[in-house]
């Protein structure tokens, strides 16, 4: 049976809703988690990829912790000028750190050097992971003062509006004032928040084994696709789409879950055997990407008596022919582009939820 595993990127600890559809077609799921303990579920796994030594890594979360309530004081300006050669980080406050940051010595040895780079990667995805949670508290909490101004306009126009019936465009306008409470898009600067997710990926032993990585950030395939193009001089070739339904989380959930998976086996099995031949191989036949259409088209059709009642979501599938995804992360980083190994994904794969 054919097994396909995916790695979701950038996010680390991201919402199970941008996980569940994903879930549909891959066997395994995994994303990267920093200082917590990793989040087991049927459906999906995070893990810390392991990269610093135990004691680095419990240094790591003395600092999170520490860090928590001064979140501010990092995004504006520290973290490009990480250094962890600065005594004992275990007592050092956020302030003294702060500090070290600006005018901490370069570390001659190399090993400092690696633990340098992923210090500072992991802080730059500790924060953003942060600073994400915080932004959803403020949705929903806007969410909520955009509902009670929408009564309030609805009040201001007559206790009366509802019998006598407001037409559309007054509910509309109504909507649209309400809506003007809404926060603003996501701050964050998602090409450093990429680059730092690449240092990791590059880094982490297990991620050999995993094909296929997954997002939900339409940032990631543009940035990469750019890479690409400079290393080959082409764009990556476009494979195939699928239209996914998204079931809200419930108690039928998994049951839904096991029958979408058992109604599809046969095609998905299919489907990804596919995939998998393509990563394995430099480039794909004209026939291969034919077929890998049809089966495709039959993973739709099979689909559809379960988009009923459910939203849905497309997920757009791309190879990098050629070219691993390490490499291209690492080409991204600045960092020299290993030589291929026997058994190593040629061709990297990308699947992208919209």
């Amino acid at each position: 049976m054919t097994h396909v595993s995916a790695l979701f990127s950038p996010q680390t600890n991201p919402s199970p809703a941008d996980l569940r559809t994903f879930r549909l077609l891959c066997d395994s799921l995994f994303f990267y988690t920093l200082s917590d303990m990793p989040e087991q579920q049927k459906m999906w796994t995070g893990y810390t990829p392991g990269l610093l030594s135990q004691k680095e890594q419990t240094r790591f979360q003395s600092l999170v912790q520490e860090i928590k309530g001064h979140e501010a004081e990092f995004h504006k300006g520290f973290l490009a000028s990480l250094s962890t050669d600065h005594g004992d980080r275990d007592e050092a406050s956020v302030g003294v750190l702060a500090s070290s940051l600006r005018s901490g010595p370069k570390p001659a040895d190399p090993q400092q050097a690696e633990d340098k780079t992923l210090w500072q990667a992991m802080l730059i995805l500790k924060l953003a992971e942060m600073h994400r949670e915080e932004e959803n508290e403020i949705n929903q909490e806007f969410l909520v003062v955009s509902d009670k101004e929408a009564a309030l306009f609805a009040a201001i126009l007559g206790e009366g509006t509802k019998e006598e019936g407001m037409d559309e465009e007054e509910t509309l306008a109504l909507r649209e004032l309400a809506a003007t409470t809404t926060p603003r898009a996501s701050s964050l600067n998602l090409t450093r928040l990429i680059k730092a997710w690449g240092q990791l990926y590059t880094r982490d032993p297990r991620a050999t084994d995993i094909p296929l990585l997954v997002t939900t950030q339409a940032e990631l395939p543009d940035l990469m696709a750019e890479e690409y193009e400079m290393l080959t001089g082409q764009l990556p070739r476009k494979l195939v789409s699928l239209i996914l339904p998204t079931p809200e989380k419930s108690e039928e959930y998994a049951a839904w879950v096991e029958k979408f998976r058992t109604d599809t086996e046969v095609i998905r099995e299919h489907f990804n055997r596919l995939l998998l031949d393509i990563a394995a191989s430099g480039t794909s036949s004209t026939d291969r990407l034919t077929e890998l259409q049809g089966a495709g088209n039959d993973l739709n059709r099979l689909s559809l008596p379960f988009l009923q009642g459910n939203p849905s979501k497309s997920i757009h599938f791309y190879a990098y022919e050629g070219v691993s995804l390490r490499n291209l992360f690492r080409s991204l980083n600045g960092t020299p582009i290993s030589e291929p190994q026997q058994n190593q994904v040629a061709t990297g794969l990308l699947a992208v939820l919209h």
